[in-house]
């Protein structure tokens, strides 16, 4: 994790260092990119499962994803007045000092859960989950959540068709700053009124929504049908998210894997979601030789397929009551 924190510094500084040059240097800055969330997330999402009790795990994604919204908000106002103020590297004192914190913090929060084995064993582990049906949907879930929401080239094609019309760079801001405020109050929302028992109704409509304004965005795109998109996209990307994070945490807990498979199961999930990015990338690249209103026909099946597997693994999660 430490290593990742570093290297989301060396991250951060070449992209400030090479201004208008990164376009020569794209695929050193995506390796770094890579490396950083890799050695990261490799451990951040044990750490959290193990840290926060299923009772509880609800609760904090919520609350998690209101406060990372905000800050969303405001860290780019205030370090972007910095820089202007002050300069790129005496800005970068900023940066360091988080860094530092994030460093300390990580040293702070310490794994309850350490594996007796020292190596990984992904054999023992498929022969052990293979006949059970919760983890067969999760891998589906996360492939269709690589290809759309997760990273994918899905979220920088809606990028494309907002810029069309928001060209103005104030207008984006306020644009983003506004959609940033919106899942801050899904996440409150997710916390104090969306129950276990009405997730998977949450998720059936928030997709209808989607799946409506994305058909009108593709047959005309103007601000009015980029705006509602972007509105229910938001509503039904965090929601799913939010449910389908819960969720993936909770299984991690379950008794044949908490004590000694954890980094087995995310290990697979992650694959899973890393397979799903390359397809969607894929068809992000082929949107360059083919009509791109083809492409798009194409994510809103990836959508819908991706929300029929949410509730699936909704399904089975309920059905073990985890």
């Amino acid at each position: 994790m430490r290593i990742g924190i570093i290297l989301d510094f060396v991250y951060f500084l070449t992209i400030i260092l090479l201004k208008d040059k990164i376009v020569d240097y794209m695929y050193f800055v995506g390796l770094l990119y890579g490396l950083e969330e890799g050695f990261y997330y490799s451990v951040y999402n044990m750490l959290e499962s193990d840290g926060i009790t299923n009772e509880e795990r609800a609760k904090f994604n919520g609350s998690y994803t209101a406060v990372q919204s905000i800050l969303a908000i405001i860290f780019p106002l205030i370090f972007g007045s910095l820089i202007y103020s002050t300069g790129f590297i005496k800005s970068l004192l900023v940066v360091l000092v988080i860094v530092a914190v994030r460093i300390i913090l990580s040293f702070i929060f310490k794994d309850k859960n350490i594996p007796k084995s020292n190596k990984t064993n992904m054999k023992k582990y498929f022969e052990l989950t293979k006949n059970d049906k919760k983890f067969k949907r999760l891998y589906i879930l996360d492939f269709f959540n690589g290809i759309t929401y997760s990273e994918g080239a899905f979220s920088y094609i809606v990028t494309i068709y907002i810029l069309k019309v928001f060209s103005n760079s104030f207008s984006l801001g306020v644009f983003t700053s506004v959609f940033s405020v919106i899942t801050c109050i899904l996440g409150i929302v997710f916390v104090k009124f969306i129950k276990k028992e009405n997730y998977e109704t949450a998720i059936r409509i928030t997709t209808i929504f989607t799946i409506i304004t994305l058909c009108l965005m593709i047959y005309k795109c103007i601000p009015l049908t980029i705006i509602l998109f972007n509105l229910f996209q938001t509503i039904s990307k965090n929601i799913i998210s939010l449910i389908n994070g819960t969720n993936r945490a909770n299984l991690s807990n379950t008794e044949k894997i908490q004590k000694e498979f954890k980094v087995e199961y995310w290990l697979s999930t992650e694959t899973a979601l890393i397979i799903g990015r390359i397809i969607s990338y894929a068809l992000f690249i082929l949107m360059a030789y083919t009509n791109s209103n083809i492409i798009m026909i194409v994510f809103v099946l990836l959508l819908i397929l991706y929300s029929h597997s949410s509730i699936n693994f909704q399904k089975a999660v309920k059905e073990y009551k985890i």
